[in-house]
């Protein structure tokens, strides 16, 4: 069965605010696992930090 269209979020470093990437994810996984818990295990490597860091998941569009 389709999932219908992937929706694209920004990262945003936890330590400096500053967007580091981009992620296209489903709503939810085959695995029934929202987008918000996929983006709770998420670390990024921050150039202010100079570390891998927590990151921040805010949605931007639907990609078509």
């Amino acid at each position: 069965m389709p999932r219908g269209k992937r929706t694209v979020f920004a990262m945003f470093s936890s330590f400096s605010g500053r967007r580091i990437g981009t992620l296209r994810l489903h709503k939810q996984d085959k695995k029934g696992i929202s987008w918000k818990d996929f983006g709770k295990t998420l670390r990024k490597y921050c150039p202010d930090a100079r570390k891998r860091v927590d990151v921040k998941l805010k949605e931007e569009k639907h990609s078509s």
